[in-house]
């Protein structure tokens, strides 16, 4: 075929395009709920300008898919196991997934951007493969949990000898204000933090968190007991995420086993004790950090940990530490050997709770046996 042949074609297609359905050319399948696979030439024609080469592309991927899903928060925790796994969960309050596409969305060219792609400052998105590319090269990835206008959970796990991280994951980047008043990124490491400030950075509708699992939790907690107290004084528009009913826990068995099982999180139950008796603080978003640190200095990680407010504390018996709790503890088991000595009783340790303006004492006891 002739140069002058293949001009006169790809006229004719063009010609075509603008009178017919324009999903005739760009939809193979129509999945239903606003998701279609893409055809195989709509999706190269929507290639990204990179594929899933290290750690930083994998959250860029999940966060991509939240902020585009409308959501107004995005949790991402950040763990690393024996110096090798990376786990990383996106918890986020956007539109959700529907039931029936929650075993196609890891599949190829299945997207619900149906009318055309979406560029930001990372390049192209929307042909429908970020999903399928992460499964590709994560070790696992998995929708945890996904409900219509509650939110998506996906969590996936990535052998970092595999797929490389930064080394240093805790540093976010050196800022900088033009005459304008607009901030920038002028330095440090290209980690997750920094895709994160870019993030945060690009909207300033959207609040990104990241943390491990254990500051994660702590702050979505905190998050429900506030959605909770505007849901009771019957505000409008409250918005209830599938983490709606965590500051409805009082327990810290309790929500050990709701974090593992409905937010896939991975928390000891001393943890969840700890959280409930604010021994480990919320997160400040990153927007948040970014407004507070203006243009300094590189903030850490560390950084990010929320100082108590008097709110929280508002339970009398939560101004005793830990180690005063121990101390009335010991004090306990000394009197109760002493006391139970006379009437051939054993005493188990002492199990002292917080509950509001109480302790609660559990105080087991058993017959003393023979010397």
């Amino acid at each position: 075929m002739t140069s002058e042949n293949t001009a006169d074609g790809e006229g004719l297609l063009e010609f075509v395009r603008t009178f017919a359905d324009r999903d005739t050319f760009t939809v193979e399948e129509d999945l239903g709920h606003g998701y279609v696979r893409l055809k195989v030439t709509e999706a190269e024609r929507r290639q990204a300008l990179q594929d899933i080469r290290c750690v930083e592309d994998v959250v860029k991927e999940l966060v991509r898919n939240a902020r585009d899903a409308d959501a107004r928060n995005i949790y991402v925790t950040f763990q690393k196991e024996k110096g090798r796994w990376r786990n990383l969960t996106v918890l986020d309050d956007g539109r959700g997934i529907p039931q029936a596409l929650h075993r196609k969305i890891f599949e190829a060219r299945v997207t619900s951007k149906v009318e055309d792609v979406v560029a930001d400052r990372f390049g192209v998105h929307g042909r429908g493969m970020a999903l399928y590319s992460i499964k590709q090269v994560a070790e696992d990835i998995q929708l945890v949990c996904s409900q219509e206008g509650h939110g998506t959970i996906i969590h996936t796990r990535i052998d970092t000898s595999n797929i490389p991280e930064k080394k240093d994951q805790s540093t976010f980047p050196r800022l900088e204000k033009d005459e304008d008043g607009r901030v920038s990124i002028a330095g440090g490491p290209r980690n997750v933090p920094r895709v994160l400030t870019e993030f945060a950075l690009g909207s300033d509708k959207l609040n990104i968190f990241l943390g491990s699992n254990a500051e994660i939790l702590a702050t979505l907690y905190h998050d429900s007991v506030e959605l909770r107290k505007s849901w009771a004084a019957g505000e409008d528009d409250v918005s209830r995420p599938m983490w709606f009913e965590l500051g409805n826990i009082k327990e810290g068995r309790i929500l050990h086993g709701f974090c593992e099982s409905q937010l896939g999180l991975h928390v000891s139950e001393r943890n969840a004790f700890r959280i409930l008796e604010l021994e480990i603080n919320p997160l400040m978003s990153i927007n948040e950090l970014l407004n507070e640190g203006g243009v300094v200095l590189p903030a850490r990680r560390a950084d990010l940990h929320r100082q108590p407010r008097i709110s929280w504390s508002d339970h009398l018996a939560r101004r005793l530490s830990q180690d005063d709790i121990s101390r009335i503890s010991d004090s306990l088991q000394e009197i109760c050997e002493e006391i139970g000595s006379r009437y051939y009783l054993q005493a188990e340790t002492p199990v002292i709770k917080r509950r509001k303006n109480r302790l609660i004492i559990s105080l087991g006891l058993h017959e003393r046996e023979d010397d």
